[in-house]
This record gives structure tokens, sequence and C-alpha cells, in this order.
């Protein structure tokens, strides 16, 4: 029964294999790139923040499986899951395993881009990239007789293998050289799918030109090649024939919505959470960042979008702090360099008690700017705070909003 099971697993897809499909020399058998793939997996789910949204889930899986449906190779098991954290990563483990971060969703510009990230991963899953790389790493280590053995003798010690190169981070740093292979063989499933595959370029080459902490492991695991998309072009004549292709879709819209804009509550008692907090935003404002790091919220016009970098002109920022208050307002200075602090004055919220300053600057577009920081330690030696933002002639307007958004704090522990 267990050799039907992979026959119908992982039988060879019906895709002509094309000259981008070449995976390396590898001492894995196709199911043992399943199996590791599983426990590699399992150990991920313990450790990461995964989404459980039915419909959110539904729409990754279905844009990775109609990707999946045109990858040559093996018929793996694609498996797809979304990740709570704002780092722009996504990564995949041998045999079919794939994990995108929210934060790669945010920075699609459209369905084509994330498409692009999906195809990319899946092909290093189709590619074998991990298990070719684990195979070389064993094969300068232990003599090719030994290895022999080791490959042959069981799912105890192919677990104890496995188990050490999970450990060792091995199934997630790729070379340039694959890079540039997943780049080749996603560019003819993208094709083959139906988007064009400059669009999977642009988005990698958008992230090495924006840097920054947020995409700093994706560019550590996934090392530039160089030059993607004049390569990219270059291969799209070879790749054949396509249907129309698609951008954007409704379908990715809202799902990107869903997860980067959030929905604001209108009035009701609805409330946001963060760090054990309650908060309840003003009616038809949205809600913007997880409950981990950072909430931004911001009335319909509070979010400016000018040079292609989004701010916030008018809203509310929330955040905890380790440092003191005086901390807090030299970072803001460094990016904000004419920021000027008025005395501060006691401030209550949730509980908490602690100090509220007004800070004087010009926002991105030159236009003064009123902002009012209330800053509130808690019991854990770091501090809960707020920024309220508006422009200096609108401040007082949004002042009541403001109070409304601290007076609703509840919670904490």
């Amino acid at each position: 029964m267990k050799v039907i099971a992979w026959t119908a697993v992982l039988g060879m897809a019906l895709v002509a294999q094309t000259s981008y499909y070449h995976p390396g020399w590898n001492l894995f058998s196709p199911q043992q790139d399943v199996a590791l793939g599983q426990q590699a997996e399992a150990q991920e789910l313990r450790q990461l923040p995964i989404v459980h949204n039915s419909a959110d889930g539904r729409y990754l899986t279905q844009l990775g499986d109609k990707l999946a449906s045109h990858m040559p190779g093996p018929r793996f098991p694609f498996n797809f899951h979304l990740v709570a954290q704002k780092d722009i990563n996504a990564f995949a483990l041998p045999g079919g395993p794939v994990f995108v971060n929210v934060g790669a969703v945010c920075a699609a510009r459209n369905e084509a881009q994330l498409a692009g990230v999906v195809a990319h991963e899946e092909s290093h899953v189709a590619l074998r990239h991990s298990t070719s790389m684990a195979s070389k790493k064993e094969a300068i280590s232990v003599p090719l007789g030994i290895l022999g053995g080791i490959f042959n003798s069981g799912a105890g010690q192919l677990a104890n293998l496995g188990a050490q190169m999970v450990v060792g981070g091995v199934f997630l740093k790729y070379s340039r050289d694959m890079e540039s292979q997943a780049d080749a063989l996603g560019a003819q499933v993208m094709n083959a799918s139906g988007y064009d595959p400059r669009q999977m370029a642009q988005f990698f080459e958008s992230l090495e030109a924006q840097g920054g902490s947020n995409a700093a492991q994706f560019l550590s695991d996934h090392p530039s090649p160089g030059n993607r998309e004049a390569a990219v072009t270059q291969e799209i004549p070879t790749l054949g024939e396509h249907p129309p292709y698609v951008t954007n879709t409704p379908a990715f819209q809202g799902f990107q919505a869903s997860l980067c804009h959030g929905s604001a509550p209108a009035g009701g008692g609805n409330t946001v959470r963060f760090q054990g907090y309650q908060l309840q935003p003003p009616p038809g404002w949205s809600v913007y960042g997880d409950q981990t790091s950072q909430l931004t919220l911001a009335p319909a016009n509070g979010l400016s979008n000018d040079g292609g970098q989004t701010t916030i002109v008018r809203g509310t920022i929330v955040s905890t702090y380790g440092g003191s208050l005086d901390q807090l307002i030299t970072e803001l200075r460094r990016s904000n360099p004419d920021l000027r602090a008025d005395p501060g004055e006691r401030a209550q919220a949730g509980g908490l008690s602690g100090t509220s300053v007004m800070l004087h600057n010009r926002n991105a577009a030159g236009v003064p700017e009123t902002d009012q920081i209330v800053f509130l330690p808690n019991n854990d030696q770091s501090a809960l705070y707020f920024i309220f933002i508006a422009p200096s002639a609108e401040f007082s307007r949004y002042r009541s909003t403001f109070n409304g958004i601290l007076d609703s704090l509840s919670g904490g522990g």
C-alpha cells in the first residue's frame, strides 16, 4: 500500500520538461524529501505564528496549486502556510511545505508578484535544492560506502540526519546558482499559469533596492544572482505559449486587504487587541499592522503614499518601547531632525500612569505637524506608547477622537 500511495503522490507530472528543470545530484529519494519536509514542517508549525483563517488559507492554497500544476518533476504534495509576521519572507521545505509571511503579501503590488514568490519557492522544492545541498554536505564528511548504508537503512537514521539538517538550517540557505535556477523554472511555471514572469523579478529587485530590516532575512536566505529582470526577460521568448497574462484579481485584492489593511470596526463596542491590551478604533478608521509589534489606526485620509513610501499624516501609532521617554524622542529625532518637544505632563490610561508630550515637526510633504506622545510604563520594564498625529492646523479637531482612543484602553498585565 505504501508503494501505491507514493506512486500516486509522486508520479511524474504530465508537463513537458524543459531545459529549466535540472535537479542536482542527490542521495535522497523524492519520498525521503517528503518525509524530511514533513518533519521540518512540524517543527516550524510549533514555532511560527500561523494565520488560521480559512478564506485566506484557501486563497493561498488555490494560487499555489494553480502554479504547482505546471511544475515539472515529481508531483510533490505541496502544502501552504501563511505566517503572521511582518518581515518580508517566504521559504519552502523539502517535499512540499511552503511558508509565506504576511509581510510578503503586503509587499506584493499585485497577484502576479505574489505568484512569483510562490512559484520561486515551489521551484526550490521541484529542483530538490535542499536535499541536494544536504547530500553534498554529507558526502564531504562521510565516505561514500558509509553513505550508501545510511540512505538505505530505514527511517530511523534518516530522521536523525533530517533533524540535524533542520537545526543547522541547511534547508533554507541557497546559493546564487540555485536562485538563478529557481528564477528560471519559476518563470516557466508563471508563464504557463498566465502570469508575466517579469513581475517575479521586479518584486525581488524592489526588495533589494529597499533593503531594510523587514527584508533582511529573505535577502539572506535568497542571495541575489544579479540582474534578475534582465535574465528573466531574456528567457521569456523560450518559455513557449501561454494564456493571456493576468496581473491582478479581485480575489488577491481582498486577500491582501484582509491581511494588510485591516477593517475598521464601525463602532458598537468592537475592539482590537495589542499585546494583552484592548482598545477601540473610531468608527470608519482602518487598522494596520499586527498584535505584537505595532498598530496603526487611521481615517480614510490618514495615509500618504507620496514617492512610493507610505507615511501616516493623520492617525495613531500604538507600540511598545524598552527605554525611557527621552530615549524614544531621541530616536524619533534621528529621522525628524527638526522635531521640537514641549515640557511633559502627567497622563493616565488603562490603569497606567505616565507622561504626555506634545511634539512639533513637519511631515513628508513639508506641512507643519503636531504629534502627541503618551508614554505609559508598565510592569515588565517596558512602556506602552501612543503617538497621535495630525497636521497642526487640524490637531484640535482630532483631539477628542485621540482622547477617545486613549480612554478605550483596557486590559494589560
